[in-house]
């Protein structure tokens, strides 16, 4: 079951969950105005959010209110028009209609092939304990499908918003990636700086010795003995990331090394690598 969206928080809330709870209130709510509806959740998700962690991010709501508007919205929409059609299928349907049905067709039938005698009382009362329980066994099979049907479509639009919620997540994840790590920007300077060097060991050794400097000033970039570095280092001493920036360009520098030195020796990198480090 989903999570309440009320109680867990905004680091806990997925789109699947907050879809689920806002479906649950207009389903179980007279709407007559499901835009003000939508708005007055959102505004009191801001608020339980606010109270509950003291903090509230007003991109993340924006963000996720024009997702279920423009998005999962028509996906509902279209799972109760399905939804309405089959339930009305279902409640139109009564059982013992069929098991009239049945028991008429049944009896005709019986009547033709056995010319009549089907009408003594005792083939009479079990053939039609048995007609109309053929009738009910095709009623229940008619809503079967109709359930399965219904079933099968909720099924459908929540892999809908799962999928979407995936989608997002990892969207949103690039982008902080890119915003840190000057996305295709970093992927030349990589390039570049990996191709000076002639072994991966020696790449290491220069990359813990700069990391460590962590230079931030054209002075602290000038004492640094390997000048390999300086094109990757320029934007730090231009001050154009922050401390937090800088080391998460560190970080995105270190697992793109490893990446194309895996992809380079593929059968030897990972084990040479290992074994330099225990020595």
């Amino acid at each position: 079951m989903a999570a309440n969206p009320a109680t867990e928080g905004i680091a806990q809330r997925t789109l699947l969950d907050v879809c689920m709870d806002l479906f649950g209130k207009l389903e179980s709510s007279l709407v007559t105005n499901r835009q003000e509806f939508i708005d007055g959740y959102f505004a009191t998700l801001v608020k339980q959010d606010e109270m509950a962690t003291l903090w509230t991010e007003p991109a993340y709501y924006e963000h996720l209110r024009t997702v279920i508007q423009k998005e999962v919205l028509p996906l509902y929409d279209r799972y109760c028009a399905i939804r309405e059609k089959l339930l009305g299928r279902i409640e139109h349907r009564s059982w013992p209609k069929y098991c009239m049905w049945a028991i008429g067709i049944c009896l005709s039938l019986e009547l033709f092939f056995t010319e009549g005698r089907v009408l003594r009382p005792p083939m009479l009362l079990p053939a039609v304990a048995v007609d109309g329980l053929l009738g009910y066994g095709l009623y229940y099979l008619v809503n079967y499908r109709e359930t399965s049907a219904l079933k099968r479509a909720r099924k459908n639009l929540l892999n809908s918003i799962r999928e979407m919620d995936t989608q997002h997540e990892v969207a949103k994840r690039y982008e902080i990636f890119r915003t840190y790590t000057g996305g295709d920007l970093l992927t030349a300077e990589v390039q570049s700086l990996l191709a000076s060097y002639a072994s991966p060991d020696e790449f290491w050794n220069d990359y813990q010795a700069v990391r460590k400097a962590d230079p931030t000033t054209p002075a602290d970039l000038e004492k640094l003995p390997n000048k390999r570095f300086h094109g990757f280092l320029q934007l730090h001493v231009d001050g154009a990331y922050s401390p937090e920036a800088r080391q998460q360009r560190f970080n995105a520098l270190f697992l793109l090394a490893h990446k194309t030195f895996i992809l380079n020796d593929r059968e030897h990198y990972v084990l040479n690598h290992l074994t330099a480090k225990k020595r």
